[in-house]
């Protein structure tokens, strides 16, 4: 008897549609991107139920439970590439701003208080079964910028209403997929007030929407959408060489600093993520573990200022 095929994350595809409520999924004509891997799942865990008086075969043994609240949520893992991650910052920051004829600029700002809810379905058994994720919002995006083999990757965390599994795709016609620009991950320019910086092995970022569920009731077991009241936050970490004590300095002056983190390949294939106010937290500086090198790691938060918002993104592309 021959081998059989099976269902293989190789024969995967990602589709998403932009909804008009947090409960309708999107219209047809999706559109097709890339993504490395994902978890979204609807789950709703049991709850004990004391119920007294039931009928039981003994006095001992666990009685049937009740449904807990459902929720949508989970990681999808995407690649930082010039063509195909502003679909990932529209989720999570709102809609840029474009200028340009080619290449353009895509400049996508935090602090928008309207984002989008999408329908995100996974093709998970080839032409067979497809996994739709209705009523997603970003949660948050964070990446590593830690020099590295391979392209650069990030973490879009999901939030949502509730999953559900169709025979056939929802997303009608597909426009055919952008071209593949992926960024290396060997590559990163950072920038402190301006100047570029010495001596740093790498970081994190993360910028977080901090939604929260609205509970109010609707007839259905599901939440009512998701609420914004919360701030937006942009933290980080940065490891690097002790030389000197700029570092140091920056860190116990607790004054505002200016950061640039560029990805890009070329002047028109590049992704700049621009902080204009952060702050390092004080803390242990190159701490001595034995007789080699020293190395620092700092933490960080960032801050809108008078006249800007907390992060902007720039996606420049043909």
């Amino acid at each position: 008897m021959p081998t059989a095929a099976t269902p293989r994350g190789k024969t995967a595809n990602l589709l998403f549609g932009t909804q008009a409520d947090f409960a309708t999924p999107a219209p047809v004509d999706y559109i097709r991107t890339l993504f490395y891997s994902e978890s979204l799942a609807e789950t709703s865990p049991f709850e004990d139920d004391a119920i007294l008086g039931t009928a039981r075969d003994n006095n001992r043994d666990a009685t049937a439970p009740a449904d807990g609240l459902a929720s949508l949520a989970g990681d999808i893992v995407v690649p930082v590439d010039v063509n195909h991650f502003a679909y990932w910052l529209t989720m999570l920051l709102g809609a840029p701003v474009t200028t340009g004829a080619g290449p353009y600029e895509h400049v996508f700002s935090s602090g928008g208080e309207v984002l989008p809810y999408r329908t995100i379905e996974f093709e998970k058994r080839a032409g067979a079964a497809f996994f739709q994720n209705v009523g997603c919002l970003a949660s948050s995006l964070s990446f590593d910028w830690t020099r590295s083999g391979g392209f650069r990757q990030t973490t879009v965390s999901i939030v949502g209403r509730n999953q559900q599994k169709t025979a056939a795709t929802v997303g009608g016609a597909p426009a055919a997929i952008l071209a593949r620009s992926p960024l290396s991950a060997a590559q990163a320019v950072l920038r402190i007030n301006g100047v570029s910086a010495a001596h740093v092995l790498g970081g994190s970022v993360t910028y977080a929407n901090n939604p929260e569920e609205d509970a109010s009731i609707n007839g259905t077991p599901y939440a009512s959408g998701y609420l914004l009241d919360q701030d937006a936050t942009a933290s980080g970490a940065m490891q690097l060489r002790y030389v000197d004590e700029t570092y140091f300095d920056l860190m116990t002056a607790g004054d505002p600093v200016a950061i640039e983190l560029e990805f890009g390949s070329a002047a028109d294939a590049k992704i700049v993520f621009a902080l204009p106010a952060v702050r390092f937290e004080k803390g242990a500086f190159a701490p001595i573990s034995g007789p080699g090198g020293l190395q620092a790691d700092l933490n960080w938060r960032g801050e809108q200022s008078a006249a800007a918002a907390m992060m902007t993104v720039t996606v420049t592309n043909q």
